[in-house]
């Protein structure tokens, strides 16, 4: 048998290039005609938000270039493929919704972690998400407030008029203020955070400045910043707004432009995402073929082989139909050692009998049953 070369694959000539070229321009296209048809035909756009208008258009082209390069990536493509597959079912819609309301919406995977953690967690993302959404709302012209009479507000969104709300009621006060309830949750969110990596002994060893430090002090810093401009107007007669809202656009826009690159990248990816549960719960579990214990879903194992024979990294156990992968993680650790020691290692499940084949791999010894069927009929 031919020795097999382990010499990763890279992409096509152009091709990520192109392609996040033409997915960047597709997002430009649709953030233009939002931004026109929103503000109504710029009517209404506020030219006090061009310095946040443009870091967000940056921000969004950089995230479609980011999420460009990830879905090119074999096994993140073949993930979306299958994710579509299942999606297609009502019953993949159903199980898509529910990791949304449970893994999104109530974090509840943080919340096994800790109490704390998960209080921290939600306040943080939650308040992120809902500081994000109002922001892009405003920014990018698709809300705004017309004066219907003089005590009287409409609130317009991509010119249509949704309701009505006085100008000294409860409900505008909630809506002229949302920006600081959502900045509340990111203050205590962040507190939280930095108050458990300074308690935390197992936290101070693992994190790093750029990390795990910076983003909080970047959120802190666009929070303070924001409820200072309240504070400024409310009861302080306007004295230094000017100055608090430079420093808070800058903080702002530096956010924006960190978004795609940092830790705060797990935001849009969290929802790309959401297609990974439901890859591991619908589909048929796999038995490994040395111990018999199910460790993953036949369909993940597949698309493990698939991913790894396009990148030119595929690991077969010689002359049989099986492959590394068609072993759980603790069966192929020891069949690797027993093997490479010299010893021969029975594969179960399977009927074979497999050893080292000189080149740190594993190869048929003797086989106790069908070598030419495949491993399911094994």
């Amino acid at each position: 048998m031919d020795r097999i070369t382990y010499q990763p694959s890279g992409f096509e000539a152009g091709s990520f290039a192109s392609k996040a070229a033409r997915n960047a321009f597709i997002a430009l296209v649709i953030l233009f005609l939002s931004v026109y048809f929103g503000s109504e035909r710029f009517y209404y756009y506020d030219p006090a938000l061009y310095g946040y208008l443009w870091a967000t258009v940056v921000s969004i082209l950089l995230m479609v270039i980011r999420i460009t390069a990830w879905t090119l990536r074999p096994p993140a493509r073949r993930l979306w493929q299958q994710g579509f597959r299942l999606m297609r079912s009502g019953e993949g819609l159903k199980f898509l919704f529910s990791t949304f309301w449970n893994n999104i919406f109530q974090q509840k995977f943080v919340f096994k972690r800790s109490l704390w953690r998960g209080i921290q967690h939600f306040l943080i993302a939650w308040g992120v998400l809902l500081s994000l959404a109002i922001t892009f709302a405003l920014v990018l012209g698709w809300m705004h407030f017309e004066l219907v009479d003089p005590r009287t507000y409409s609130v317009v969104f991509f010119g249509i008029p949704l309701f009505r709300m006085g100008v000294d009621s409860w409900l505008a006060f909630m809506i002229y203020h949302g920006l600081n309830w959502s900045g509340l949750m990111v203050l205590a969110g962040c507190i939280m955070a930095l108050i458990r990596r300074v308690k935390d002994s197992k936290v101070l060893v693992e994190q790093g400045k750029e990390h795990d430090i910076f983003p909080l002090l970047l959120l802190l810093a666009v929070t303070v910043t924001g409820s200072l401009l309240t504070v400024s107007a409310m009861w302080m007669k306007g004295h230094f707004y000017l100055g608090i809202a430079i420093a808070h656009q800058i903080t702002v826009i530096v956010f924006l432009l960190y978004l795609p690159f940092g830790k705060l990248w797990h935001l849009p990816l969290r929802f790309l995402a959401l297609v990974v549960p439901m890859y591991h719960a619908m589909e048929k579990q796999k038995p490994c073929a040395r111990c018999g214990q199910t460790y993953a879903t036949a369909t993940q194992i597949q698309d493990v082989q698939f991913a790894l024979r396009n990148r030119n990294l595929s690991v077969p156990i010689e002359n049989t139909d099986f492959h590394m992968s068609d072993l759980c993680s603790d069966c192929r650790r020891v069949a690797h050692r027993l093997a490479a020691y010299g010893a021969k290692v029975e594969l179960g499940q399977s009927q074979l009998v497999v050893k080292n084949n000189g080149r740190n791999g594993l190869t048929l010894a003797q086989e106790g049953g069908n070598v030419h069927a495949t491993p399911t009929e094994r």
